[in-house]
């Protein structure tokens, strides 16, 4: 377990050390409602999560493989909702075992704290996230597809280029709550993706349509002259 928590810290936070310069982003101030992302779902389950130097040894696709959506409801806390797919093809190892082949599908519901406002909402968005989820495989055609669930530990961080558009970076230890499938269920899954947020739902408050803006006024000034202190209605024509 110490090995997986290191490893995911040095797989999230090592760009954070390359890349962490002051950077400010024009007009970031509102925080986001819904953020959505897509990229590809890098699986390390060879039976050893805790060398992540086996780069070899994971499991991705060529085309983007996990979707996932982000609702924001409270300084700094969002709900995470995530899918992930990756084939096995029999060339590397999965839970100590080689030659197998087959799929993993994952779902994750996830809660999310993000730091993005402590560090002044410029390009870092660093956050953790806790949640629980659920892996399906179906492998080597002769064994029947197993199922298991997921206690998820992890972290990430974002790259906010502007307002809307950034990269995700994010990594979580799947804590397997059975040992369904080869006699362990512990792996990481890492990812990387393309991720875009919309500021507001359903319109800016500051474009919203105000009615206070249109209304007539309809009160008459009135202008004080010497001899009255409220005030007279001017009358056009009136010489005195």
């Amino acid at each position: 377990m110490q090995r997986m928590i290191r490893s995911l810290f040095i797989f999230l936070f090592l760009p954070v050390f390359t890349f962490g310069q002051a950077y400010k982003t024009v007009n970031n101030a509102n925080p986001y409602k819904l953020m959505f992302g897509m990229g590809w779902s890098i699986w390390d389950n060879d039976g050893n999560p805790g060398d992540i130097a086996a780069f070899d040894q994971m499991h991705a696709e060529v085309f983007p493989s996990r979707l996932m959506a982000d609702y924001y409801f409270y300084k700094g806390w969002s709900a995470e909702l995530a899918l992930g797919f990756v084939r096995y093809k029999g060339t590397r190892m999965v839970n100590d075992q080689a030659n197998v082949k087959g799929f993993g599908f994952s779902t994750d519901a996830n809660l999310k704290y993000s730091f993005y406002s402590l560090l002044g909402k410029g390009l870092l968005d660093p956050y953790i996230i806790m949640g629980v989820g659920g892996t399906m495989h179906r492998c080597n055609d002769t064994l029947a597809p197993s199922f298991f669930p997921n206690l998820n530990v992890g972290a990430g961080i974002n790259f906010w280029f502007n307002n809307a558009f950034g990269i995700q970076l994010q990594s979580t230890g799947k804590i397997g709550l059975t040992s369904d499938f080869f006699g362990k269920a512990d792996y990481l899954q890492h990812s990387i993706g393309v991720v875009v947020r919309l500021e507001t739902v359903g319109g800016s408050k500051e474009g919203e349509f105000k009615k206070e803006k249109l209304k007539l006024n309809t009160k008459k000034k009135r202008i004080k002259t010497p001899g009255s202190k409220k005030g007279k209605k001017k009358v056009k024509g009136d010489d005195a």
